[in-house]
């Protein structure tokens, strides 16, 4: 069975089988006001772009207006370390990712949250791999371009991310090392703009999330090269991964939902059910898909083991590449 079927089968048995739970009263009554979701990343970005979706719907399942607050910079760490002060009331959720769950922990020596302490995960939402793009005037049209271009001119070519410690750093830290390769890094704020820096030709290259990307390869502004996941991806047949060239490259970007700790378990269940039947719906896994994000689906539980796993394999990474950002 194709992946996505996959993913849309697990995805609406779970939200059936959660339907059926039994609710407890303050989830009955929740929520009575509007709730803000911080995404500690810039808009247009993956996580962004799956929460704004989510939250119109949540909006209309649960009767009150869920508000998108991006709070981006850091790599994510300053909206991060603000959910983490929020009241614990279910009114403020937030969105965990990748870099900042999982990369920013074995990078950085200290945080302004505690990635385990500070949160109640409600449930993975998507998984994404990257999109490497240059400019479309660049010179280069393959990966294998690429690496004879930076082993012609060690460190003469750059990578853009949207800030240390980042996905799109790490994919790009990644690359070198497997490669055997010297780019430059040009950390940026968000993913937009570390995109446009790639367009207008300032960076050689980005390791960028699709939702922002593919919109501006369509516009002619960026070239794709490759994707960086493990095979060709169903919506986008004609685009290359890296591992074609580069074997045994695979990275993918994540987020899901989570709240501060100490959020009552029956919120955490309400949104839970909500989100999981979201992400179910055929129009809401087409629109996605479209996009390059692949909806997921898990429980609270499963959630919290599939962070600490990312975060060993992330820790084994930062150990190979050798990074460390203070």
């Amino acid at each position: 069975m194709p992946l996505h079927s996959r993913l849309l089968a697990t995805a609406l048995a779970l939200a059936a089988a959660i339907a059926c739970a039994p609710q407890g009263a303050s989830a009955q009554s929740y929520p009575t006001r509007p709730v803000r979701i911080i995404v500690p990343h810039g808009a247009g970005s993956s996580p962004d772009t799956i929460t704004r979706l989510v939250a119109q719907h949540l909006g209309e399942r649960l009767g009150q207006p869920f508000v998108v607050e991006n709070r981006a910079g850091a790599g994510g760490t300053i909206g991060l370390g603000a959910a983490a002060r929020a009241p614990a009331d279910g009114y403020t959720l937030t969105v965990g990712h990748i870099g900042t769950l999982t990369i920013n922990p074995n990078v950085y020596s200290k945080l302004p949250y505690d990635p385990v302490k500070d949160f109640a995960p409600i449930m993975l939402s998507a998984r994404t791999p990257l999109l490497v793009v240059v400019s479309a005037e660049s010179p280069y049209k393959s990966i294998a371009d690429v690496i004879a271009a930076a082993k012609a001119a060690p460190g003469k070519l750059t990578f853009s991310s949207a800030g240390n410690g980042t996905a799109s750093h790490m994919s790009g830290e990644y690359f070198k090392a497997l490669a055997g390769i010297s780019i430059t890094h040009v950390p940026f704020k968000t993913a937009p703009e570390a995109l446009t820096g790639v367009a207008s030709g300032a960076v050689t290259l980005t390791f960028g999330g699709q939702p922002p990307a593919w919109p501006m390869v369509k516009a002619g502004k960026l070239r794709a090269l490759a994707l960086t996941s493990d095979q060709r991806v169903a919506e986008f047949p004609d685009t290359p991964v890296v591992a074609e060239t580069l074997p045994g490259y695979e990275m993918f970007d994540w987020n899901g939902f989570m709240a501060p700790a100490g959020t009552p378990v029956a919120i955490i269940d309400t949104l839970h059910t909500a989100i999981a039947a979201i992400l179910a719906e055929p129009g809401v896994v087409r629109q996605l898909r479209g996009q390059g994000l692949l909806p997921m689906a898990n429980t609270p539980e499963q959630f919290a083991r599939f962070i600490d796993a990312e975060r060993g394999k992330w820790a084994r990474v930062a150990k190979e590449v050798k990074i460390q950002l203070d």
